[in-house]
């Protein structure tokens, strides 16, 4: 995410053991390895779940250490007998067999040999599941780039810990680069074995092995005809692997000019579409259609889709409530495309890049729309982080093209500087740092409900967030009186204007529901983000002497105290006595006088939004409807809506004043939140038991009219219940 102000994370460094930098002298022999390793398989078998989840390793940013950049070749070649403990061997590499099956766990352990002679053990961590090297089958030859060497706990266990997945490469059993001494010869003796290799690979459903297979099968074969269909099962292949890039590469490699090559074009269409590159698919589908002018139906059907998603991105219009209608707990990603074009990335006033507004937006205008770039369906919040770190790693490996969108984001600071080589190919595999990757996760990742109409249900489960990356979304700036606000339906992310935006004006959103007091706000970003909020709230508050800040937090800590303790409607839905009524409007008073008027006068008072709702919901259980609108108006200028009135006289009201004129008349410095809709649903509601129907009805509108802008969608304010 963007940031208002100057970086200031610190990490402290791991403490190292006393073998540090030390070629052990004391390590387990050939035969304990072996024998330690079966006992595990052993175990791993009779416990382990069939196609059950792995767990996730998920870096711990204090012992971050950058990926290698180099390619093997430019490596020197050691045995694993020179490793040193606790060493990032740079400018060296090992070439290695893997001589045991693995053991499966958070990652791949498997017991490995070089050339010497020489075994230990290999843990190989954030591979796909999906990929060869997440289980390296036994009698692969694998290189390993800078070698990390760490104790394993134990006394005198070791091993070689990977970390980075792309400081790892599964070698072809031909490359020059391998030993002699670890060579096997082909395996094969023909492209045509080879790719009957895939087949059966590919019928078992193994399909890494499959496109292992087909790779070994294209190096054999020099004419492109006799390539083609091989390119053609490879690309199949990728698409089920979601290897979009990949697949759409092969597909266009499989074309030999002919109408046959309709299908290359579907599949280099399918690929784009797994990309959100929808223009692109788009006229790959045309081509298709233009070589095989009757069309299939799976074609026909794909351009279809990949027209509705081209009108999406281009005129923002979409149904909302059938995507919420087609949620279910397995059905959270929506076949729909991004709507950008209100919106533009530039240099921000406030800091690093920002997100700024094409065109002039009205309150509740529609800013922008955005598909997750990545969002697991992982609502558990103990698993959803891992969940996130997992798939972004994954997929930055599986489609390399997401790296100009994702690595472009901040990742807060590092113990080592970026090398900027992030992303790049080498050794035929993208460079992923997964240290980079979980920064950018834990400063860019937004939680989020399956959707956030059901969010303000009052039976909601609101504590089922699953976590997600919107790569846009991420550029725009906080601010704790932002003028836009965001709303979920599964992986959509949906922007809406609080206020009237200017042309040009920079937007702003809050990354999380702002603390009452600025000093534990700023306490939080300082903590989650590195900066200091510098919006008008924040500012203004900061005005304030700290004398009355202290007496405010003491008459704060006071209230919530009492309030805590006094329900608003009391036990079993019984009535508040008076005298309690009165204490909280006594203390809730003595708390307005310590807000300077020279300080408050046009600034939100959060502090007092928590007892002004206690005492509306105390006064409407006893059907004092005067006292709830005078209560519910205090809630409205409490966050920061002054167009509300101040005379609470319903009879001076209902000739002119229209509710919906706080969004658009409210000035900049002002919050929007659930509270203010629930405000606008009380206030009709003592406005029609007083006799005000027409006053009434405005409010209802105004609530339904806030309500789109919490949900991005629904008018459904009886959804928020009694």
């Amino acid at each position: 995410m963007a940031v208002t102000a100057k970086q200031k994370t610190i990490i402290s460094a791991p403490q190292k053991s006393s073998l540090a930098g030390t070629i052990p002298t004391k390590k387990l022999t050939k035969e304990q390895l072996f024998k330690t390793h079966a006992e595990h398989i052993k175990q791993q078998d009779a416990t382990q779940t069939p196609n059950g989840p792995r767990p996730v390793k998920q870096p711990n940013l204090a012992e971050a250490y950058s990926a290698s950049t180099k390619s093997i070749r430019d490596l020197e070649i050691i045995p694993l007998s020179d490793l040193s403990v606790e060493t990032h061997h740079r400018g060296k590499g090992l070439i290695v067999k893997v001589v045991s099956p693995p053991y499966l766990g958070a990652g791949a352990v498997s017991l490995v040999e070089d050339h010497w002679g020489n075994v230990d053990k290999l843990a190989i961590y954030n591979q796909g599941d999906s990929a060869i090297l997440s289980g390296v089958p036994e009698g692969c030859i694998v290189a390993v780039k800078e070698p990390y060497y760490v104790q394993n706990g134990a006394e005198n266990d070791f091993m070689i810990c990977v970390d980075h997945p792309s400081d790892v490469i599964l070698l072809r059993f031909i490359d020059s680069i391998i030993p002699e001494p670890l060579r096997l010869g082909p395996l094969l003796k023909s492209a045509g074995e080879w790719t009957t290799a895939g087949d059966q690979a590919f019928l078992q459903r193994d399909f890494s092995t499959a496109v292992f297979c087909y790779t070994e099968a294209l190096e054999g074969l020099e004419d492109h005809f006799a390539k083609a269909p091989v390119y053609t099962k490879r690309a199949g292949v990728n698409l089920l692997l979601g290897r979009y890039d990949a697949a759409k590469a092969d597909a266009l490699a499989s074309r030999i000019g002919a109408s046959a090559d309709w299908k290359a074009y579907y599949n280099a269409g399918r690929a784009a579409y797994g990309l959100c590159e929808y223009a692109t698919s788009k006229s790959y589908f045309e081509e298709a259609l233009k070589l095989n002018d009757k069309g299939t139906a799976n074609v026909q059907k794909e351009y279809g889709r990949v027209l509705a998603r081209v009108e999406e991105e281009e005129t923002g219009n979409y149904d909302f409530a059938a995507m919420h209608a087609s949620l279910s707990p397995t059905s959270v990603h929506i076949d729909a495309g991004s709507f950008l074009r209100n919106t533009r990335v530039a240099e921000s006033g406030f800091h690093g890049r920002g997100l700024f507004a094409t065109r002039p937006l009205k309150a509740g205008d529609l800013v922008y729309v955005e598909k997750a770039t990545l969002m697991p369906n992982q609502y558990d919040p103990v698993r959803a982080s891992a969940a996130l770190y997992s798939l972004m790693v994954r997929q930055l490996c599986d489609n390399p093209s997401l790296a100009d969108t994702m690595l472009k984001l901040y990742p807060g600071q590092l113990p080592y500087d970026r090398t900027g080589a992030e992303g790049s190919m080498v050794d035929g595999v993208p460079v992923v740092d997964v240290f980079v990757v979980e920064g950018i996760r834990t400063k860019n990742c937004f939680s989020s409900p399956l959707s956030t109409y059901d969010d303000t249900k009052p039976t909601y489960n609101s504590v089922c967030m699953a976590k997600g990356l919107w790569a846009h979304s991420s550029l725009m700036n906080h601010s704790c009186v932002p003028n836009t606000m965001r709303s979920f339906v599964g992986d959509m992310l949906i922007c809406r204007a609080t206020r009237d935006v200017q042309e040009g004006e920079e937007l702003f959103q809050q990354y999380v529901p702002v603390r009452t007091q600025v000093d534990m706000r700023n306490k939080e970003f300082e903590e989650g983000w590195g900066f200091e909020c510098r919006c008008g709230l924040c500012e203004g508050e900061r005005k304030s002497s700290e004398e009355r800040s202290k007496k405010r937090k003491e008459a704060v800590l006071a209230l919530e105290k009492f309030l805590d303790k006094k329900p608003s409607t009391g036990k079993g839905g019984t009535i508040v006595p008076d005298a309690t009524i009165r204490t909280v409007d006594k203390m809730m008073r003595q708390l307005e006088d310590l807000h300077e008027t020279e300080v408050y006068k046009s600034l939100p008072r959060l502090t007092l939004v928590y007892p002004c709702n206690w005492l509306v919901d105390a006064h409407r259980a006893k059907k004092q409807w005067g006292k709830v609108v005078k209560y519910s108006l205090k809630v409205l200028r409490n966050f920061g809506f002054n167009a509300a009135p101040r005379d609470e006289d319903p009879a001076k009201l209902t000739a002119d004043w229209d509710p919906r004129e706080i969004y658009t008349r409210s000035g900049e410095v002002s919050v929007m939140a659930i509270h203010v809709v629930a405000s606008l649903r009380r206030l009709a509601e003592a406005y029609a038991a007083l006799g005000h129907k027409e006053l009434a009805e405005r409010c209802v509108e105004a609530a339904k009219f806030g309500y789109t802008m919490v949900t991005g969608f629904s008018e459904d304010v009886d959804a928020l219940g009694q």
